[in-house]
């Protein structure tokens, strides 16, 4: 692993913080912290000539702001006193609550998350994983095999089983998500029902799920759907990652399949629907 890390500070102001997230997590990077005054994008030095331009091409996106990066180089080990300063428990649910390891937690909640905040992967804070978890709960059904599209950490596929999912079948396109997603299963007590396939899950063949849970982007989730549909039979979806500008274009795609639509919901400048 590298010893260090290449970050960008962006200064927050006088614009859509949300898209700033969203357009960075289309490069994408390798996590984002958002503290009090800042927005802080993290990536490998390596990549350092390449992140310059498309930061640059970024904030053209932001005429008038003004937003001034600040870059530099931080040791690893910097990185989870970063996150330790910066993730506390959060309650998504009265039923789900998500915590940091480090922490003794003793909520009501019946569903509770330990997480070890890693590189690649959030930690809950963002509305899309929100989102998700709030669907989930409302969709599943004991004994269901469930398709997690764009894994990441492993949240959604750690709440699915504590929910009492069967099976998750766990995907998700970036390498470096593996030790940290294997290492939360442990962590919570999970150690079978479910598998981890490093891949593109748009191109997948199989799609026997009783659920399909996929928290990427617009775009990947109408590859997806085409593919599911292309396979068989849809089943029901819940789709985030979708920003509210988007929601009407990718809604209407998605009814397109015959989809029967049977809930939406909205947090910040993201939003989520489910089908049956």
């Amino acid at each position: 692993m590298n010893k260090q890390w290449l970050r960008y500070e962006f200064p927050k102001g006088d614009y859509d913080h949300e898209i700033l997230v969203a357009l960075l997590s289309d490069i994408p990077c390798l996590g984002l912290i958002e503290k009090d005054s800042t927005i802080d994008a993290y990536f490998n030095t390596d990549e350092e000539n390449d992140m310059d331009q498309q930061i640059q091409a970024i904030l053209q996106l932001f005429p008038g702001s003004k937003i001034k990066t600040v870059k530099t180089f931080i040791q690893n080990e910097d990185w989870h006193l970063n996150w330790q300063d910066y993730f506390k428990p959060i309650r998504i649910s009265p039923n789900i609550a998500i915590y940091p390891h480090w922490e003794t937690y003793h909520g009501p909640e019946p569903i509770q998350i330990a997480i070890i905040p890693g590189m690649a992967f959030g930690t809950g804070t963002h509305a899309t994983t929100q989102m998700a978890l709030k669907l989930l709960e409302k969709t599943i059904r004991p004994g269901m095999t469930i398709l997690d599209a764009g894994c990441g950490g492993g949240i959604l596929t750690i709440a699915a089983l504590k929910l009492g999912a069967g099976f998750v079948d766990a995907w998700d396109i970036d390498p470096d998500i593996e030790d940290n997603f294997l290492e939360q299963m442990e962590l919570n007590g999970i150690r079978d029902r479910f598998k981890l396939t490093i891949g593109d899950v748009t191109q997948h063949t199989d799609y026997n799920f009783d659920l399909v849970l996929s928290n990427i982007e617009r775009k990947p989730n109408l590859a997806l759907l085409h593919n599911i549909d292309k396979h068989g039979k849809v089943p029901p979806c819940i789709f985030t990652g979708i920003l509210k500008d988007e929601y009407a274009i990718f809604k209407a795609n998605v009814l397109n399949y015959g989809l029967v639509f049977k809930d939406e919901m909205f947090q910040d400048e993201w939003a989520a629907l489910a089908t049956e």
